[in-house]
């Protein structure tokens, strides 16, 4: 059966063509022998689960298998890596080869190099100087990377073989976001999942036992059985721990795992900047729940994040305190712009794919919240997951990140979400026995014992994966449309770096305004060379494409180094989600050819480069030069570089002296606390001096 449903789905793909395209993306396309073949794919998995035993190879066979299905079949059908988000991402590692430095003046993500300066190192480490197969590959082997985390995580969980296997499943079936390209968040989330697996493994509580009943639950009201009560039994009843026993940890083996930690909260704050928000946030809450017993991580992972901001990213802050701050607080405006706010203007197939978006997002959330609420039911505390479930909406909070803040919350909640899931089908936190007692009467007893008894959840479980997978297909691909980079994306920015020796001022066609609505070029535009780039818009005129009286004015403005450059993919954007109409970019490109003012430097069906026949000699702006991290002085910064590292120090020395200390001489802690409570008030006084000064 699976290597029926293999040669179902890739066989067929080789007639597949991306030309029919429309706003549905690539599931409009996709021959119905290859749907048959995934639905094949998942029918076998969940086969194997309904076995009486775990054949861990197979299963293990099956995941890897549904990586290569769902989030590689774009290799079969395009030539070059998707996303051009992921091509600027490949212009920042190129920046930092040729530099050896980064420069904050460019772009905002400069401030968290971490990332790009690490890929620049392996790729010159290993002499590869082609990132284009890298990128091509990156989503299927971050996949794979993810899982070996993600089963650290599971193995520690009171849960059955099915369960797990199942959530691994879900795991990767129901990451549908796309963050997982070549990117610093991709780096960032594989860093977070570590960090949170070395957590519940090696730092968990010893004393973990079954909680006793809630206080009101004693004397005569313990024998009730209202429907009051079973909420009660729900909430405060006796429950035993969702997670297995801790095992005993060596001092040695826990205090090199714990600067582990510390160095994984150090690159994570260095490589992304949501990352290390969460990372803290879901250290204090295994914490607070008593699933950690690592108390003053929390605070180094606090003090190294903003410490960073401050220092580190201060050339972003400094002149962008509403960007930066306006969203603190406003939870409700956030999730308005992360979600509803995301669909504006956008045709009607590419608003069908955002509300399925959404509807999954929605699904998952209300079924992980069941499932969470089953296990309750069956007296069992899942305190890990549910902490690792709510975290991520802490950053609803912060701002909403470009109008990605809901997808990125949905990242990062999805190991918990899948675990809970499967937890609604196989809730058990052990495999029970095959044979039950004659004498006691069982509603379908020959369904619910015996070597069937998993039958009916593994059916269930069934309808859930296969709807998962084809929502998968529809939302993951649905902008396919205009994610796929063509050839002739890459070449037009190649002849345009050819054509000029100096600073290049791209201007690009604009359905709406993009100061308004954040808009960016949809091409590979920054690829190599990211510094001589520069972006100017041009809003279209809808009532007239061939008016292009206004790129031409642009142009004039950029100097000798102006071109007008548009691809397909970009166009095909502004029509699903700027509601130009189809056949704009046609008649834009005739007028464009026919002008006299106009020369055409390069076109082809998929990509078109334009510049004046006559360009101004003037202005000629100068390729800035690298600038750095840009870390800027205050009064009290020379006293907040010496307190810091000195307060790292010596809480790191207080955590490491904790591990050493049985229960009770925990007051031996003492003067370390001391001496870390005025190098604290310190490092906050410093930090806030420097953003009322600076800014």
């Amino acid at each position: 059966m699976l290597t029926l449903g293999l040669l179902l789905f890739w066989v067929p793909l080789r007639g597949v063509d991306l030309e029919a395209m429309d706003g549905y993306g690539l599931i409009g396309v996709l021959p119905i022998a290859s749907l048959l073949g995934a639905a094949l794919l998942v029918l076998t998995f969940m086969a194997t689960l309904a076995l009486a035993r775990p054949y861990r190879l197979l299963l293990a066979a099956q995941i890897l298998l549904l990586i290569l299905t769902l989030h590689a079949v774009t290799l079969a059908l395009e030539p070059n890596a998707r996303f051009p988000t992921a091509w600027q991402t490949a212009g920042f590692i190129e920046y930092v080869t040729r530099n050896h430095t980064v420069s904050w003046d460019l772009d905002a993500r400069f401030s968290t190099p971490g990332f790009f300066a690490f890929v620049a190192f392996v790729m010159k480490a290993v002499g590869q100087n082609d990132i284009e197969p890298i990128l091509r590959w990156a989503p299927a082997v971050t996949n794979l990377l993810y899982l070996i985390p993600y089963i650290l995580i599971l193995r520690v969980l009171r849960a059955t073989w099915r369960a797990k296997w199942f959530a691994a499943w879900l795991f990767i079936a129901a990451n549908w976001v796309g963050q997982d390209y070549l990117s610093p968040q991709a780096f960032a989330y594989l860093l977070y999942l570590f960090f949170v697996a070395i957590l519940v493994n090696w730092f968990r509580h010893h004393d973990e036992r079954t909680t006793g009943s809630g206080s009101r639950r004693t004397g005569d009201t313990r024998e009730r059985t209202g429907g009051l009560w079973r909420v009660y039994n729900w909430l405060f009843g006796a429950k035993d721990p969702g997670e297995l026993p801790a095992k005993p940890v060596g001092v040695r083996e826990q205090s090199i795992l714990l600067v582990l930690l510390f160095i994984l909260i150090l690159v994570g704050t260095a490589a992304h900047q949501l990352t290390p928000f969460l990372m803290t946030a879901s250290c204090a809450g295994l914490v607070l729940v008593r699933r950690c017993n690592l108390r003053g991580l929390p605070f180094i992972a606090g003090v190294v994040y903003a410490a960073w901001i401050s220092f580190m990213t201060v050339g972003y802050w400094s002149s962008r305190k509403g960007e930066l701050f306006g969203g603190l607080g406003k939870v409700f405006t956030n999730v308005q712009q992360s979600t509803g706010g995301r669909i504006g203007n956008v045709s009607g197939a590419t608003q069908d794919i955002q509300m399925l978006r959404i509807l999954i997002a929605v699904a998952v959330v209300g079924l992980a919240v069941t499932g969470l609420l089953r296990r309750r039911a069956r007296g069992i505390d899942d305190r890990v997951a549910l902490v690792l479930l709510l975290v991520p909406f802490s950053s609803f909070g912060l701002q909403n990140y470009g109008g990605e803040l809901a997808l990125r919350i949905y990242f990062f909640m999805l190991p918990a979400a899948c675990l809970l899931i499967a937890y609604l089908f196989f809730p058990a936190p052990f495999d029970a026995p095959r044979v039950r007692d004659p004498k006691v009467k069982i509603w379908l007893g020959h369904l619910r014992t015996g070597s069937r008894r998993h039958w009916p959840a593994v059916a269930a479980a069934s309808v859930f994966a296969l709807l998962l997978t084809a929502g998968f297909l529809s939302v993951r691909y649905g902008n396919e449309k205009y994610e796929q980079v063509r050839k002739s994306d890459v070449k037009a920015f190649d002849v345009v770096l050819r054509s000029t020796d100096g600073a290049v001022g791209v201007v690009w066609l604009s359905a709406e305004n993009p100061e308004l609505v954040g808009g960016e070029p949809v091409m590979p535009w920054s690829y190599r060379s990211w510094e001589r780039f520069t972006r100017t818009p041009v809003v279209a005129n809808r009532n007239n494409p061939a008016d292009i009286s206004q790129i031409v004015q642009r142009l004039k403005e950029q100097g000798p180094g102006g071109f007008f450059v548009t691809t397909r993919s970009h166009e095909d954007y502004q029509v699903l989600s700027g509601g130009l109409a189809p056949d704009y970019a046609i008649k834009m490109r005739r007028a464009m050819a026919a002008s006299p003012e106009i020369t055409t430097v390069f076109a082809d069906k998929d990509a078109a480069v334009y510049r004046l026949k006559n360009p101004p000699a003037e202005p000629r702006p100068t390729v800035p030069p690298a600038a750095g991290l840009g870390m800027r002085n205050s009064p009290w910064t020379p006293a907040g570089l010496i307190y810091l590292p000195v307060l790292l120090g010596v809480l790191l020395a207080r955590e490491l002296r904790r591990l050493r200390l049985p229960p009770g001489e925990l007051r031996r802690l003492r003067p370390l606390t001391v001496l870390a409570i005025p190098l604290l008030i310190s490092v906050v006084a410093v930090i806030i001096e420097r953003f009322v000064i600076i800014s």
